[in-house]
């Protein structure tokens, strides 16, 4: 059995950095919004919307980089409105500009443009886009990035039946979708950026439910 005393002794010790964020307090949080967009706190949730007006764009980032995958995954659990007609990017980058498809500055993170899902790696020079299947983002799930590799993890969902709601249970465990061995992201730390765009006249959201991140490296 962990007692308290060890639980202390660890994160005071084997971390370089740690963070839990679950967005009780959003202070040291970057917002850009444009046209109809907003970013809306709620207790254990951040939403990031981009209202009606086609090509409104939302982001937010921590105001200090701060992560650096090498050392330590970085962990969020979040929930899409729609795959469709948005460009979507979350994850980490050299700068906290408003990130791209085709984006070669140094990152790491989960990319949807067109309906098609992808892990994006960038070096400064180059990029690997690596298209990814077999999950659906409008689901609840947690998703994390270790070094060069990108992970989901499912959770339960719910689907209205008749008068009621009918649970799938997937296996609960982490599942390994690609390694970008082409063009890494930069041994450095990163502005975690999460950024959402609509290509239509609808509001499109992510809501990000936490974010956890661990650095081993001790400096």
């Amino acid at each position: 059995m962990v007692s308290k005393e060890d639980i202390i002794e660890l994160f005071g010790t084997s971390f370089r950095r740690f963070l839990y964020d679950n967005f009780i307090s959003t202070e040291q949080i970057n917002e850009a919004v444009s046209q109809t967009a907003a970013v809306t706190s709620y207790i254990g949730e951040l939403e990031l919307a981009t209202g009606i007006q086609e090509a409104s764009t939302c982001k937010i980032y921590y105001n200090r980089p701060f992560f650096n995958t090498l050392y330590g995954p970085l962990i969020w659990k979040m929930q899409l409105s729609s795959t469709s007609d948005v460009f979507v990017f979350i994850g980490l980058k050299s700068t906290a500009d408003d990130p791209s498809f085709d984006m070669t500055e140094s990152h790491a993170g989960f990319m949807i443009n067109s309906g098609t899902f992808y892990f994006s790696t960038g070096d400064g020079d180059n990029q690997q886009r690596t298209p990814l299947s077999g999950f659906l983002p409008t689901n609840n799930i947690i998703y994390k990035i270790q070094g060069r590799s990108f992970f989901i993890y499912p959770l339960p969902i719910q689907y209205p039946y008749f008068d009621g709601f009918r649970y799938e249970f997937p296996v609960r465990a982490w599942s390994s979708q690609t390694t970008n061995s082409t063009y890494p992201q930069e041994n450095q730390d990163h502005y975690f950026v999460a950024f959402i765009r609509n290509t239509t006249g609808a509001n499109k959201y992510l809501r990000i439910k936490h974010i956890v991140y661990g650095e081993e490296y001790a400096d």
